[in-house]
């Protein structure tokens, strides 16, 4: 019975494939070593099933299928929907970044009392530079930190930051569960995904990251980590890289940020109030020791939202910058309005929590009417009333 879900299940560009092994129905991820897939176990109702271990731990599964009771795909608690395919996808023609394991890391006596004194530095750390001068990489330092469960760890081309402010800069696009973009510091407990924010070249880079890390385990109880990082495919060759800085954080304000209303665990912490880092760590581009696996993705269409955008922000001639509410008069055309009529249906699909009202007013003036997230709203006044300030 449980074969006829078998297949692969896509979202985007991540694919899960789903088998049956030793009698139970599982689901794998690109890299997941054989014993480490997440387990579907049958809840009872119909084509229903709940994730007993990795990243989806707790969240339910529901099998859609048509007529014939052929799967169309899975719906994963109330954010993700995953179409379905009896054949894996075809080969791409650039690295994907995903399925990407970290190097082996041997805590041999020496090293960790070498780690154990510098964490001492750390903890009494006041927001100083941090003088890594051992002769071990410094992504095993910040494993071993992290190992501590002390601390959140943040990436930015910033390295003279002295206090962290809740407000943003960027938002996070597909999000539909809010999570994304709360108006607060974002951060995580591993030490080795935030290094990826430390060395790419936001403001070079066109288009978006793609970027992450899951957590399998085995019958066992053993644990491994796996990452993808991805970036515009058209930057590959560009060498998108700088250096930059790694914080270490205090944890207290930080909480963990759920992977959907319906349950698991993210791996985002967030906190709410400003912090100030206990350390910062210089980190070059050969710091990151996933530099040479980094994938690509096709970011034209969302570049072409970006292009969009532009329009409707250069047309702009005044606004309410609300909290809740960003109000935008026009300078209302016929290409503007083929314009909006293009943008809201692309901007709805990238930011699926906004909202979107035109509106006509008798004395011919024209409004653009946007609500959305915290995060979403701050970039979005910004970008507003900086065209208005020029």
């Amino acid at each position: 019975m449980l074969q006829k879900y078998e297949g692969y299940y896509n979202l985007d560009t991540f694919l899960l494939d789903v088998r049956v092994r030793s009698g139970r129905l599982t689901s794998s991820a690109p890299g997941v070593p054989e014993g480490y897939e997440m387990i579907l176990e049958p809840t009872g109702e119909p084509h229903t099933f709940t994730v007993v271990r990795g990243p989806m731990a707790g969240i339910t599964a529901v099998f859609q299928l048509d007529s014939d009771s052929t799967p169309t795909g899975i719906k994963v608690g109330d954010e993700f929907e995953l179409t379905y395919s009896p054949t894996p996808p075809p080969e791409p023609g650039i690295p994907t970044g995903q399925g990407l394991l970290p190097p082996e890391m041997k805590l041999d006596a020496g090293k960790e009392a070498d780690f154990a004194a510098l964490l001492d530095e750390v903890l009494g750390g006041n927001g100083r530079p941090l003088n890594y001068t051992l002769p071990y990489p410094k992504h095993e330092f910040l494993r071993y930190l992290a190992a501590q469960e002390k601390f959140i760890f943040h990436g930015s081309a910033k390295g003279d930051i002295e206090e962290f402010s809740t407000r943003r800069t960027s938002m996070e696009l597909k999000d539909k569960s809010g999570r994304g973009n709360v108006q607060g510091i974002y951060g995580t407990h591993d030490g080795l995904w935030p290094l990826f924010f430390a060395v790419v070249n936001r403001s070079k880079l066109p288009g978006s990251i793609r970027n992450g890390v899951q957590y399998f385990q085995n019958d066992d109880g053993d644990e491994i980590s796996v990452y993808n990082f991805s970036i515009n495919q058209e930057w590959l060759d560009k060498e998108p890289w700088h250096s930059g800085t790694l914080y270490v954080l205090p944890r207290e304000t930080f909480r963990r940020m759920p992977l959907s209303a319906a349950g698991g665990l993210s791996n985002e912490w967030v906190s709410e109030v400003p912090v100030k880092p206990l350390v910062r760590i210089p980190i070059s581009p050969e710091d990151f020791p996933f530099l040479d696996q980094v994938g690509g993705h096709d970011d034209s269409e969302l570049i072409n939202l970006g292009a969009l955008g532009k329009q409707i922000t250069e047309a702009t001639t005044n606004a309410d910058l609300g909290e809740d509410c960003l109000k935008m008069k026009l300078d209302y055309t016929a290409e503007l309005g083929e314009t909006i009529l293009q943008y809201i249906p692309l901007a709805q699909k990238y930011i699926p929590t906004a909202r979107f009202v035109l509106r006509f007013e008798p004395e011919s003036d024209v409004w653009l009417e946007m609500s959305g997230p915290p995060a979403v709203m701050q970039v979005m006044r910004d970008r507003v009333e900086k065209h208005l300030n020029d």
